[in-house]
């Protein structure tokens, strides 16, 4: 279980299954754009949650796992594509 304040992106519990691996690849693009190689588990584990969404707090742990200033780069680009759409 992951905690309420981690329920964003792909941690969302009640995501369609389309959305899900959507958002799980569009994170971890941005993860592999500014960690190069060294990321590669939290891509992995997306790719894991992607399949079950019991592997969200480990999904989760390797992306906290990252040396802040790349994770906080992948976030802000995450959350500035997932911005919602002006009305």
């Amino acid at each position: 279980m992951i905690p309420p304040s981690d329920h964003w992106g792909p941690f969302v519990s009640d995501l369609s299954d389309v959305e899900r691996a959507a958002r799980c690849r569009a994170l971890g693009a941005l993860v592999r754009v500014y960690t190069g190689p060294e990321g590669e588990q939290v891509v992995a584990a997306l790719r894991r949650l992607e399949a079950n969404t019991n592997d969200a707090p480990a999904a989760l742990a390797a992306l906290n796992q990252l040396p802040a200033l790349p994770r906080r780069r992948a976030l802000a680009s995450f959350a500035a594509l997932h911005q919602p759409r002006a009305r």
